[in-house]
């Protein structure tokens, strides 16, 4: 049984939807049912696959080392061919006998004129043959030869204006040719340079022990960086610090379903965020969602800011 099995399996023994463990484990719906389904391409890595399916695992009373472990392939050994004994080989003597037993028996020669007489009259019926295919094959040799100099006379009398047409014909459609292939590569360019302009957010260290340090880098990420800080299902406590003092920039509470707090941090190359209630906190980055791995409520999660 997959991975989505075992925990729709699970969810649906202990009478829960999908709404009842979205509201448990703080995961969006579409993240669940991608999991039970096993499309795991709509999740946002690899990460956040693993760290989910945990959580999922945890809330259906599931172990999640047991989910996450790989099965076990096993190696069938292919049947052994057996091998077809050969037969013994007729000894001389036996094909001798056989040979004597199949030759049909001796006629007397007679006839030998009559015999004659009917080769000749092939050979002489081949030799009219040849005859005839030699003639056919100068003649279609000939009828070639004429036509084949007919097409090289009409190639040869070609209007002045007719190679004038065509040379201005092909000139145009390699002008024609080029610019869209210049077209082509611009667009490309393009693409490219948008691809790599577009921000990246990537885990580098995913915290662990009771107070657990989340390490992030934001690529590509822009002159202005904008921190949005918000609270859910409780209250969040934050202090927010440019990585070596905390609370410089911000520290707070936020009320559950109050208005997200949005800080500038464009000016700095490191930001770091605590919580002391890390399952009511949602962060986000110039757009980029910041999650907390696991379950302490005590986090503190690191943004390298690369521009």
């Amino acid at each position: 049984m997959d991975i989505g099995a075992k925990l729709r399996e699970a969810r649906e023994s202990k009478g829960m939807t999908l709404e009842d463990v979205q509201q448990r484990t703080k995961i969006q719906k579409r993240y669940l049912k991608a999991i039970e389904e096993n499309n795991h391409s709509v999740m946002p890595g690899e990460f956040y696959t693993r760290a989910f399916i945990k959580e999922y695992a945890q809330t259906v009373g599931l172990n999640p080392d047991e989910v996450l472990e790989p099965k076990q392939q096993q190696q069938e050994t292919p049947a052994a061919v057996p091998v077809q004994e050969e037969s013994e080989a007729p000894s001389r003597q036996e094909r001798s006998r056989v040979r004597e037993n199949d030759r049909p028996p001796r006629k007397e020669r007679k006839g030998i004129p009559y015999l004659s007489s009917i080769i000749i009259g092939l050979i002489v019926l081949a030799a009219i043959i040849v005859v005839v295919f030699i003639y056919a094959g100068g003649s279609n040799n000939n009828n070639e030869n004429n036509s084949a100099n007919q097409q090289q006379n009409e190639d040869q009398v070609t209007s002045p204006e007719s190679e004038q047409e065509s040379g201005k014909d092909t000139a145009d459609q390699s002008a024609e040719s080029e610019e869209q292939a210049n077209e082509a590569a611009e667009e490309e360019q393009a693409q490219q340079e948008e691809e790599q302009t577009e921000p990246k957010l990537s885990v580098d260290e995913e915290g662990t022990a009771s107070n657990p340090v989340t390490t992030y880098t934001l690529e590509n990420a822009g002159d202005e960086v904008t921190l949005k800080l918000s609270a859910e299902d409780g209250d969040a406590w934050l202090q927010v610090g440019d990585g070596n003092n905390a609370g410089n920039v911000y520290t707070g509470t936020i009320a559950d379903g109050s208005e997200a707090v949005e800080q500038d941090v464009s000016d700095l190359e490191t930001v770091s965020i605590k919580t002391g209630f890390a399952r009511a906190t949602k962060l986000e980055i110039n757009g980029q969602e910041l999650t907390f791995p696991i379950d302490n409520d005590v986090q503190t999660i690191k943004v390298n800011i690369k521009k």
